[in-house]
């Protein structure tokens, strides 16, 4: 928001500057120069807030890609868990209900508490409920890097 503030500060002097130097003889043309200089950093507002928008939906979707792309190589199933609860979570002023249902989820299949049981016997009901919240988050995942291209 700094970087918008700087941008707005500069348009405004630019269009006072430039509202000085044309001739305003009556106090219409004075309000005509004031209009213009509104407009301009209306304008200039506006499609910075919308590059800003844009911006992020490309960084959302392209790390949205990176995660799933690497989901193989690098995760193990918990670890992609974790990884795709870490997203959502720095995502979520833009996917609070993504966010929420990827929490109660994990919550439900206890995909964040392991799979291993007494003495590191590997538990197969709760392996497949682990495979299977990673593939669900996985899905999610794809959901919202398709979301962030737009129409």
């Amino acid at each position: 928001m700094e970087g918008l503030s700087g941008v707005l500060t500069i348009v405004g002097a630019i269009a006072s500057l430039v509202a000085l130097f044309l001739p305003a003889k009556g106090w219409r043309q004075k309000l005509v120069h004031v209009i213009y200089g509104v407009a301009i950093t209306i304008s200039t507002e506006t499609t910075i807030g919308y590059y800003q928008k844009y911006s992020q939906m490309n960084q959302i979707e392209y790390s949205a890609n990176e995660l799933i792309k690497t989901r193989r190589f690098l995760f193990s199933d918990q670890g992609f868990i974790h990884a795709a609860l870490a997203f959502l979570e720095k995502n979520k002023d833009l996917y609070p209900d993504s966010y929420s249902r990827a929490k109660e989820m994990c919550e439900r299949c206890g995909c964040l508490a392991g799979y291993h049981g007494p003495e590191g016997l590997i538990l197969l009901g709760r392996k497949a409920d682990i495979d299977a919240a990673a593939s669900a988050l996985e899905g999610l995942l794809r959901g919202i890097a398709q979301m962030s291209k737009g129409p």
